[in-house]
């Protein structure tokens, strides 16, 4: 095995490891990181957006965070509707999953291409809840659970179960997810979900439209 699939191995390690109820260290409060470092879009980045965009935005989320499900649902709106859709803005998001349901779901969204991808994105972040539940009934969130959940999200994005499995077992998809949590955490410091790196400055926590609308339009009117 080359080195690099030994560190993504050790990732998919932590992150199975990993609970369900957290969204890292921070995730409720805006933190400045200082210290802005040059952001390249990379082939494998799932862009929303124009891609000439002269501002990008670059969320590390997790499928399982509360906070990241309250962003997209309160606030990606607003973002779309006066930045992306308008062209001023383009935002980039990277899976950093906390925990081995992230990962999976991460894994099955990336057999998505597009707007797809970005659409069942929003769906698992809506219904967070109802695929990250225990369908066994036995008091133990397992991996077949998990699955069951992704699978009635699939039926809803027009996946079947057998593509749904597929897609989450998929070891090129894992890589991709796995690749972005170890550059999240060694290029950018990043340690609790969401974090958005704004062109190139990174802000750590939760964030308000109020807030990010702040740090977007000065960088806009440039």
């Amino acid at each position: 095995m080359n080195t690099k699939l030994r560190a993504l191995s050790a990732v998919a390690s932590v992150l199975l490891a990993l609970g369900l109820s957290g969204c890292g260290q921070s995730g409720s409060t805006l933190s400045r990181v200082t210290g802005g470092t040059t952001v390249e879009l990379k082939p494998t980045d799932m862009v929303h957006g124009n891609k000439d965009a002269s501002v990008t935005i670059i969320e590390y989320a997790s499928m399982t965070c509360p906070h990241c499900a309250a962003f997209q649902k309160d606030v990606i709106p607003l973002i779309n509707k006066d930045y992306v859709d308008t062209g001023k803005v383009k935002v980039v998001f990277r899976e950093y999953p906390l925990d081995g349901a992230a990962r999976m779901a991460s894994a099955v969204a990336r057999c998505l291409p597009g707007d797809q991808f970005f659409s069942f994105i929003d769906l698992l972040f809506k219904n967070q809840m109802n695929w990250i539940k225990d369908f066994d009934g036995n008091g133990t969130l397992n991996k077949e659970d998990i699955l069951e959940g992704l699978t009635q999200m699939g039926r809803i994005a027009g996946m079947s179960a057998d593509q749904v499995k597929s897609c989450a077992d998929d070891m090129k998809n894992l890589a991709l997810v796995d690749g972005n949590w170890m550059e999240g955490q060694t290029k950018f410091n990043v340690n609790s979900t969401p974090t958005f790196i704004i062109n190139g400055e990174s802000h750590a926590g939760e964030i308000s439209y109020a807030d990010l609308k702040k740090i977007l339009d000065p960088l806009v009117k440039k």
